[in-house]
């Protein structure tokens, strides 16, 4: 780490790094309702059965994403494909026709109520050191419904701070597809080599950095994350705790 210096810009994940996220219970009761109310009871399966798969599907796009931690250019999963495939792909075809108008709205409310997030400590003074240190900012994640992160952004007050949000979805790959990384590189104007990458995980964040041939890997990880595969030979070049010690670090290079 003595040889890095203060990055030109700074690309940052947002869940596990921006915010830290812990899954709440029921959280499958909600999206059952909420897809009941979209598109009437009567033509979807009963509640106890939509609350089975929306809980099978999840957990089956979840292995199909550590999966994905593997190829060097994976495609992101679409909406579509999560509701239709990984929810409702028993069901009748009446069934799968009602529901298939709602998939956007369906992906929101999982992302939305899957998830308890709370900003991370430090957070706020890092985005206003580089604001004031003249580094852009910008966000590549994973993610099912990119809107999702976008709104609590808004509500937190942080969007401005924030040059680019770049997501999955909206752009079809995921990390770690060293493609994403270097949309955000070009979003900031700056080349990646100058940039330094900031996520929680190595096998999708410091695995991607050092494919997309970043400046440098800030592995921050979170309280709460799940078990990721394995990866063999990826080092981050610097490991923080939290924004605050990023922030720290950062102001000792200033």
């Amino acid at each position: 780490m003595t040889s890095l210096k203060l990055p030109r810009a700074l690309i940052v994940d947002f869940g596990g790094v921006i915010v830290a996220s812990k899954k709440p219970a029921g959280w499958q009761e909600i999206v059952a309702d909420t897809a009941r109310e979209l598109a009437g009871s009567d033509n979807l399966p009963s509640r106890e059965r939509l609350v089975a798969d929306i809980t099978a599907g999840a957990k089956a796009a979840g292995q199909w994403r550590n999966a994905m931690s593997r190829p060097l250019r994976p495609r992101e999963l679409s909406q579509r494909e999560f509701v239709m495939d990984f929810i409702a792909a028993d069901w009748t075809e009446s069934q799968r026709a009602a529901i298939e108008p709602h998939v956007t709205e369906l992906s929101y409310r999982v992302s939305a109520t899957k998830e308890q997030r709370e900003l991370r400590p430090g957070m706020r003074e890092l985005l206003e050191f580089c604001r004031e240190a003249e580094i852009p900012v910008a966000i590549v994640s994973n993610a099912l419904s990119g809107q999702v992160h976008r709104d609590y952004l808004a509500q937190e007050g942080l969007t401005d701070y924030f040059v680019a949000e770049i997501y999955s979805d909206e752009v079809g790959v995921r990390k770690p597809n060293p493609d994403f990384l270097l949309m955000g590189c070009e979003a900031v104007g700056v080349p990646a080599s100058e940039c330094w990458y900031v996520g929680d995980h190595l096998d999708r964040d410091v695995l991607c950095g050092t494919r997309a041939g970043i400046g440098a890997n800030v592995l921050m990880p979170s309280p709460y994350a799940a078990a990721h595969p394995e990866v063999f030979g990826i080092t981050a070049d610097i490991t923080t705790t939290d924004p605050a010690g990023l922030l720290a670090v950062m102001k000792e290079m200033a």
